[in-house]
């Protein structure tokens, strides 16, 4: 408790700690949350000491971890089953649909954010209000629709166009078409004086050139964070490349339910296969957790 003497008014000041009233919150909600915390590891440990078993082991015997383990034994199941797996072409395809993904929002969305916050043109008001209705809409109702659009682009009804499906087009636009990245981009350009847009326009430079040459260099925090989640994304989500693409293009997330199937693949190379996929998730969060943790306190309040 010493480490709370100087603690800020919170929940329970630092007084409040000192008091048997005090103590016995802390420690309930210290409680509850190690509880939550072991919830949410002991699953992700479980896949990966499975991932490292014999496949008699995992049928025949109760245990956490493996009877044996060695480096040689790790090293062996690792390379046994990247052999058996074959992800270099899905690894190449999410990397394809994240920097897609990645340039498509920031094009879309940050265009998206300066025409709320500085052009002010004629019924914006309007708009923001559907993009921020657009939140509340269940993403399921969206996806017959969506998948009839992409068939026949642009008209979105069977009177022709051209059929994207099977292309990475839809995947990457569908991640811009993000509301919340929209009202991020907006909140953050609010907070920029309007004397840097037109000192620029007065030295003749265009609209693009003020949004990539000034603003953006000028919303860097967002810029990042923006760029973290939408990377993120291609790496966990598989109902939509399962949608829209071709089993030969399909991405990390997507074949690994795809093996769920099949009856090749023991069931510790299925374990491993899901360690394999997420270690992309893992290292975005170790390398950038503090712009991560950082975009969420933005996302909660307004600039």
């Amino acid at each position: 408790m010493k480490r709370f003497k100087t603690k800020p008014t919170g929940l329970l000041s630092s007084g409040e700690l000192k008091t048997p009233y005090g103590k016995f919150l802390y420690w309930t909600f210290f409680t509850i949350l190690l509880i939550v915390c072991f919830a949410a590891v002991i699953p992700a440990l479980w896949t990966l000491v499975t991932a490292f078993k014999p496949t008699q082991e995992i049928y025949g015997d109760v245990t956490f971890f493996p009877r044996e383990m060695s480096f040689e034994i790790f090293k062996t199941r690792i390379v046994e089953s990247w052999q058996a797996l074959d992800l270099v072409r899905p690894i190449m395809n999410t990397l394809i649909v994240s920097v897609g993904s990645l340039f498509a929002t920031l094009v879309i969305d940050g265009l998206g954010g300066y025409v709320l916050s500085k052009l002010k043109v004629k019924g914006v008001g309007f708009i923001f209000v559907l993009v921020v209705w657009s939140m509340l809409m269940p993403a399921q109702i969206r996806i017959v629709p969506n998948f009839i659009a992409w068939g026949h682009f642009p008209f979105a009804y069977p009177i022709g166009g051209w059929n994207l499906r099977d292309t990475y087009l839809p995947i990457c636009l569908s991640a811009a078409a993000n509301a919340f990245n929209v009202i991020l981009f907006k909140n953050s350009f609010d907070t920029l004086s309007d004397s840097y847009v037109e000192a620029a326009r007065l030295d003749g430079s265009s609209e693009l050139g003020i949004i990539f040459k000034i603003l953006f260099p000028l919303s860097q925090p967002i810029i990042i964070y923006v760029a973290i989640m939408t990377l993120n994304g291609p790496w966990s989500e598989f109902f939509t490349p399962m949608l829209y693409l071709s089993e030969e293009n399909y991405t990390l997330p997507a074949v690994v339910y795809s093996l769920k199937s099949n009856t090749a693949i023991q069931l510790n190379t299925y374990f491993m296969c899901m360690v394999f996929s997420s270690i992309p998730l893992v290292l975005i969060f170790v390398f950038f957790q503090r712009y991560i943790m950082g975009g969420v306190n933005i996302g909660g309040v307004k600039g």
